[in-house]
C-alpha cells in the first residue's frame, strides 16, 4: 500500500526535518504498517550498506578502460563533385510556392468588396493587382522574419556556447 508519508520517513531518517515532523511522522507510523515496514526495509538496507568495506581501485583500472574503448577521430566526408540536388528542389519548391501563393492573394484581393475603391488610387494603379499581392506577401514576410529574428539569434547564441 503506498503512503504519502514515505518521503517524509526518508527525509527524517537522515535528519533532514524538523522536530514537529518527526513528532507528526512518529505518530503516524504507530497506525500505518505500510511506514512501518519501509523504515524497516529502510534500516535494512543502510545496516547492509555499512558492512561493505570500502576498497581500492586498482592502479591502471582507468588505463585499462581506455585501452579497451575504441576513440574514433571523424573523417571529413569525401563529397563528390557537382551539384546537391536537395537545396535546388527547395528553392524551386520556394519559389513555385511563392508564386501559387501570390496568385492566390491576387485572386482573393481582386474579390474583396472595398477592392474597387482603392482600385483608383495612382499607386495601385501603377503595381496593379499583381503588384500589390507581391508586395502583401513581401510586407508578411518581413513581419514573418521579424517575429523569428528572437528566436533565430537565441539559437544562434546557444550553438556558440558549444563551440
Amino acid at each position: 500500500m503506498y503512503c504519502e508519508n514515505k518521503n517524509r520517513i526518508l527525509d527524517l531518517y537522515f535528519l533532514e526535518g524538523s522536530e514537529d515532523e518527526r513528532t507528526e511522522v512518529t505518530e503516524h507510523m504507530k497506525n500505518c504498517e505500510s511506514c512501518r515496514k519501509y523504515l524497516e526495509s529502510l534500516k535494512d538496507t543502510m545496516n547492509l550498506l555499512s558492512e561493505l568495506k570500502e576498497e581500492e581501485p586498482a592502479k591502471d583500472l582507468f588505463s585499462n578502460i581506455l585501452s579497451e574503448v575504441s576513440v574514433l577521430v571523424p573523417q571529413p566526408s569525401k563529397k563528390k563533385p557537382g551539384v546537391d540536388l536537395i537545396p535546388v528542389l527547395q528553392i524551386a519548391f520556394g519559389e513555385v510556392f511563392l508564386f501559387s501563393l501570390i496568385y492566390f492573394i491576387k485572386i482573393q484581393i481582386a474579390l474583396l468588396p472595398f477592392w474597387n475603391m482603392i482600385e483608383k488610387n495612382w499607386i495601385i494603379q501603377s503595381l496593379g493587382d499583381t503588384g500589390v499581392s507581391v508586395a502583401l506577401v513581401l510586407i508578411a514576410g518581413s513581419f514573418i522574419t521579424l517575429a523569428m529574428a528572437p528566436v533565430l539569434l537565441m539559437e544562434s547564441d546557444r550553438k556558440n556556447s558549444f563551440n
